[in-house]
């Protein structure tokens, strides 16, 4: 039987603190079944851990890291063969500085093979443009374009580093689907005819304001009111009536009637990006999606996140009876998309604020 015992002229384990930088999963694994050193790469990969021994990989030491290599160690020995997983500040023969590079590398590596693929994905789209592509080719290149959001999302929850290529690889999605909402505009456009300008509004004359929406607020008006909190009126109002005329003063918005509601094929929040000039956002543009697709129901971007982020606001709205705290939860939710669909938090940015193109 083999045995583990080669770990300690690996690394130096020094005395347990309360956080110690590094965690490292020594394994071997029996030469059959094949399957399961299959399993256990993949696994590996999909946690983006970084091999700096043979059968030696480290991640930064986490709760979840700790609790991922775990269940890999599960994995392992209910497989037949010997894991071993603890925390350690130093690792022989490679520094700080070295692992965390070779971590970069390897994001840096995912991000290029992702870069590559939108690549084609855009000449694809471009080429196909012209003439204007089916219902069924633009749903196809909608649904591609949104696994790869998913691959995007998913290397960066490994890039604890921040490894550089990641804003190639986002240049590359934004450039897909502005092919993508082109196509889709041109479509839109054919069929309404001449296009209309789009006389945009001036920010600065919507300071300090009381907006008014209706009760009970689903995805476009939290999505509206979020978006008019971050990036359009720095100390907004909020209220809720059935009639704006019931509040003099206020503007309403997502109401019948409403200069800010929905427009042709545009949701609210749409809207409200256009005429404030936020559509270069690509992060913001990528909410208008969701938005779109959750509340128009028309699967026109086919984003792959509204599901998802639907059922967290039925479940806020299931827990929260009052309008102005269900409001409150699901700006926290609308600033984690934001991150999380590439913009980067500014820090200090005041709520309210506009983000610093």
């Amino acid at each position: 039987m083999y045995h583990l015992s080669f770990k300690v002229t690996l690394v130096t384990i020094t005395a347990m603190q309360d956080k110690t930088p590094w965690l490292l999963l020594v394994h071997h694994l029996p030469s059959r079944p094949t399957r399961l050193r299959v399993r256990v790469w993949r696994q590996l990969q999909r946690l983006g851990a970084v091999a700096v021994k043979n059968s030696v990989y480290v991640l930064p030491s986490t709760d979840k890291t700790r609790e991922d290599f775990t269940w890999l160690q599960q994995e392992i020995e209910s497989g037949g063969g010997e894991a071993v997983v603890f925390a350690s500040s130093i690792v022989a023969g490679a520094t700080d500085e070295e692992i965390i590079a070779a971590f970069r590398r390897e994001r840096d590596a995912a991000y290029a093979r992702l870069t590559t693929a939108l690549g084609g994905l855009a000449r694809r789209i471009a080429h196909r443009r012209l003439p204007q592509p089916s219902a069924g080719e633009m749903e196809d290149f909608e649904m591609e374009v949104g696994r790869m959001q998913i691959e995007l999302n998913a290397i960066g929850e490994t890039d604890v580093f921040k490894a550089p290529k990641r804003a190639d690889a986002e240049a590359a999605l934004s450039r897909c689907r502005g092919l993508l909402r082109t196509a889709q505009r041109g479509k839109s456009a054919a069929a309404r005819g001449p296009a209309t300008q789009v006389e945009r509004r001036d920010a600065a004359k919507y300071q300090g304001r009381l907006w008014v929406t209706r009760p009970r607020p689903h995805i476009d008006r939290c999505a509206s009111a979020w978006l008019i909190h971050r990036f359009i009126d720095r100390k907004p109002r909020f209220a809720f009536a059935a009639d704006p005329s019931e509040i003099r003063g206020s503007i309403p918005f997502d109401m019948s009637g409403a200069e800010f509601g929905h427009r042709g094929e545009d949701c609210t929040y749409e809207t409200l990006m256009k005429l404030f000039g936020l559509e270069r956002d690509g992060a913001l543009a990528a909410i208008g999606e969701i938005v779109h697709d959750v509340d128009l129901k028309d699967r026109k971007f086919g984003r792959p996140e509204a599901v998802g982020v639907d059922a967290v606001l039925r479940g806020l709205a299931e827990q929260v009876r009052d309008d102005r705290k269900l409001l409150g939860e699901a700006m926290a939710v609308f600033d984690g998309l934001y991150v999380s669909l590439g913009a980067r938090p500014v820090k200090g940015r005041k709520r309210g604020s506009r983000r610093r193109k």
